[in-house]
């Protein structure tokens, strides 16, 4: 696994940080270590470009292009 730390005690996982790539499971207690800001851009004739702020549900049926550095692949 990329960007993860895990400890182990007695052949089960008694620590994990990673990068949240699923919804978080309930059969954990998950923590919140982290955010950071994220920027899209949007064509002025999007509709949601009229908003004054977006949430990631907002962008849901919008296809998407990822822009990343290579230390984040």
């Amino acid at each position: 696994m990329k960007n993860c730390i895990m400890l182990w005690k007695n052949d089960a996982v008694d620590l994990a940080i990673n990068n949240q790539r699923r919804a978080f499971s309930d059969a954990y207690n998950n923590e919140v270590l982290a955010e950071s800001k994220i920027y899209i851009e949007l064509s002025s004739k999007n509709p949601l470009s009229k908003l004054s702020s977006l949430e990631t549900e907002d962008l849901k049926n919008t296809p998407c292009i990822l822009v990343i550095n290579q230390t984040g692949q």
